[in-house]
């Protein structure tokens, strides 16, 4: 059942801002697309992790992604279903390109998975799932040093 209350693209609008501010590592605009608690799952677990926690994350983030040669992301795909009239199910599909080492390019296109909670207004991200683990995928393909 979809929810009246976002437009007919309004998760995706949502989702291209969030990868404009992910390139970017604005720190207050991504935890303000968050949940102020959210869970994070993936292949190694899952947390529940703080607004604040991210923003001490994102950092870290950048710089191992920077390590990497990133470039760019570009949000490739995206799937939404309605769960109910507040939540919604994401399946987001985003591009990542590198520039490795060498200075061949390299794309990574990684798969996830969110809850989005529109109930406040404005939508926010209750759960993140990282199908792949980044960090195994960019040493796969050579971008980051074997551990």
């Amino acid at each position: 059942m979809p929810d009246d209350r976002f437009p007919t693209d309004g998760l995706r609008s949502f989702f291209d801002r969030f990868q404009s501010l992910s390139a970017a590592s604005d720190l207050d605009g991504l935890a303000a697309m968050y949940a102020a608690q959210v869970m994070i799952a993936g292949p190694n677990g899952t947390l529940v992790v703080s607004a604040a926690d991210l923003q001490r994350a994102i950092p870290k983030r950048k710089l191992l992604l920077e390590s990497a040669g990133y470039q760019d992301t570009e949000l490739v795909g995206f799937e939404e279903t309605a769960l109910t009239a507040r939540y919604s199910l994401v399946r987001a599909q985003f591009q990542w390109r590198f520039r490795a080492t060498d200075d061949r390019p390299a794309t990574v296109t990684l798969p996830s998975t969110y809850i989005v909670d529109g109930g406040s207004g404005s939508p926010r991200i209750v759960l993140y799932l990282n199908e792949q683990d980044v960090v195994s995928v960019l040493r796969e393909r050579g971008l980051l040093p074997l551990a």
